[in-house]
């Protein structure tokens, strides 16, 4: 009876499911941020060119949200434009590939001097190839057990999935159920 009892409370824990996770800290996407470092771009024609300058990138997760944070020098001709940038991040599962996207909303960054725009540079496209990271779905979606009776087969479920924006991390969280 002793030995039985601790094996019904893990098989009882085990087939009623629970919760999966991978978090993703501020510093790891801040590691990458710096790894790209401040760089310049260059657009337009040769006759009408503009300098970007993208200074100090980084992010800052919080509770209930994450922001991505930049310094956009703008130079073309006479005219600097400096510019203090603060985006929302929105976070992006792909059950099908099993990836998490942090995405940077609203990324199009306009340059305007008396309601002229003087040019757009997209921080999206610059900065999104690299904040794709695995997510936290189990590679295979049954398994085989042996018992008294013979083989059962046991499936995995996702119920749901959960993203949470906590102080220096985003964690996503899969609830699971076996059946």
């Amino acid at each position: 009876m002793k030995k039985i009892l601790p094996a019904l409370l893990f098989s009882l824990t085990f087939l009623l499911g629970g919760e999966i996770s991978v978090s993703i800290s501020e510093d790891l996407v801040n590691e990458y941020l710096n790894l790209i470092g401040n760089h310049q771009i260059v657009t337009g024609k040769k006759d009408n060119q503009a300098t970007w300058t993208i200074k100090n990138p980084r992010v800052k997760f919080q509770y209930g949200k994450a922001v991505f944070l930049t310094t956009i020098l703008f130079k073309k001709r006479k005219t600097d434009i400096k510019k203090d940038i603060k985006r929302n991040i929105d976070v992006k599962y792909n059950s099908r590939k099993n990836t998490l996207a942090l995405v940077i909303m609203d990324s199009l960054i306009k340059m305007e001097r008396r309601g002229n725009v003087l040019g757009k540079i997209d921080l999206g496209s610059i900065y999104q190839s690299g904040l794709i990271f695995p997510g936290p779905k189990p590679i295979n979606d049954s398994f085989k057990l042996k018992t008294k009776e013979g083989r059962v087969k046991i499936h995995i479920n996702i119920r749901d999935s959960y993203i949470y924006f906590e102080k220096d991390v985003i964690r996503l969280a899969l609830e699971l159920e076996y059946k």
